[in-house]
């Protein structure tokens, strides 16, 4: 599974979006196996998040989140009045790194498209 610190969401939507980050703990087992159990939880960022149309807004995992390091995330758009749209990417937590995924949702509230733009 890819790395990422940074996630980016552009807001090209006629709608207001909100970055969400879900994410589960990382286990490891006796023998070192790990996995990811349980459910996802979800993080939000503190203050002011709302992300107009033709916004950008970034997150720092290490710096701005308290997601426990080595986590698996993944990007959750939050779309005010209308249908949210989890990302099908799916990433593990690590602030040595300093990948960065972007996204970029457009549509409008009820018809909403969520897509990776890049990553690295």
């Amino acid at each position: 599974m890819e790395t990422v610190r940074y996630f980016k969401l552009e807001n090209d939507g006629a709608f207001v979006a909100q970055i969400v980050i879900e994410y589960k703990e990382r286990h490891t087992d006796g023998q070192g196996n790990v996995s990811y159990p349980g459910e996802w939880k979800s993080w939000y960022s503190a203050g002011y998040r709302d992300i107009l149309q033709y916004g950008e807004r970034s997150v720092d995992l290490a710096t701005d989140s308290n997601i426990p390091l080595g986590s698996q995330v993944r990007l959750h758009v939050y779309v005010a009045a209308g249908y949210s749209n989890p990302a099908v990417q799916q990433y593990v937590f690590d602030k040595a790194g300093g990948e960065q995924a972007v996204y970029e949702i457009s549509g409008t509230t009820l018809n909403n498209f969520l897509k990776l733009v890049s990553h690295g």
